[in-house]
């Protein structure tokens, strides 16, 4: 009986794999065991070690408005001051360097009239506005925005007297690694008759300088890295 089960033993048919089939089974199972070893990550997406963030729209640096009046007069733009400030990702853990300044290179601006319709648009334009990295102190870093003039209603996108538009704008820039990073802020605009000039952006402040044009606006919201 014993030779008997053995006989059978042997010569039961034995799963055959083709040379090929082998090594990807090989292959898979030395990938299973590096993944196990592997640690956990920074998680941290994107490039950038920075956030762009919007701190607020003004006419006065400073004094930040959520609405801002505007002329009807065609021929005229209207324009204002924006804060944007860089932020470390981990302040506490690393200290800034030249390479996490950012430079604001173009911004695009939306107008849609709350009764119904675009005013024109999207327009982008051109920047170069440094915003600064700033020093870290204890954790807290301070010198790190930057205010310039914005574009917020171009010349022929006027509404009539009483309408109002929000005015979107979107700004995009990269920092001293070459990752991309960009913001976003909204702001309300009035066009009011009567006017004898339209608003505009008082002084510049911060490092760098930035096109003309834009009204006030809220607060933005936080930036994205890319």
């Amino acid at each position: 009986m014993t030779r008997t089960v053995a006989g059978l033993a042997a010569r039961a048919p034995r799963p055959r794999w083709s040379a090929p089939a082998g090594r990807l089974i090989g292959f898979l199972a030395i990938a299973a065991v590096l993944t196990a070893c592997e640690g956990g990550g920074s998680g941290q997406s994107g490039g950038a070690f920075t956030f762009l963030t919007v701190d607020g729209f003004s006419l006065t640096p400073g004094n930040f408005v959520s609405t801002v009046p505007s002329s009807t007069a065609p021929g005229t733009a209207t324009s204002a001051c924006v804060t944007l400030r860089n932020t470390l990702k981990n302040p506490t853990v690393t200290a800034s360097t030249a390479l996490d300044n950012i430079v604001v290179q173009s911004y695009t601006l939306t107008i849609t009239s709350l009764a119904g319709g675009n005013l024109g648009g999207p327009f982008t334009l051109g920047t170069a506005v440094i915003v600064p990295a700033g020093n870290i102190a204890n954790g807290v870093t301070s010198n790190n925005t930057s205010t310039f003039a914005v574009l917020l209603v171009p010349a022929g996108s006027k509404g009539s007297p009483g309408t109002v538009a929000n005015v979107l704008i979107k700004f995009r820039g990269r920092d001293g690694r070459g990752s991309s990073v960009q913001a976003e802020g909204a702001v309300s605009v009035i066009f009011t008759s009567g006017l004898d000039a339209d608003s505009n952006c008082g002084t510049s402040t911060g490092t760098g300088g930035g096109t003309t044009g834009g009204t006030t606006g809220t607060t933005g919201t936080t930036g994205t890295t890319q």
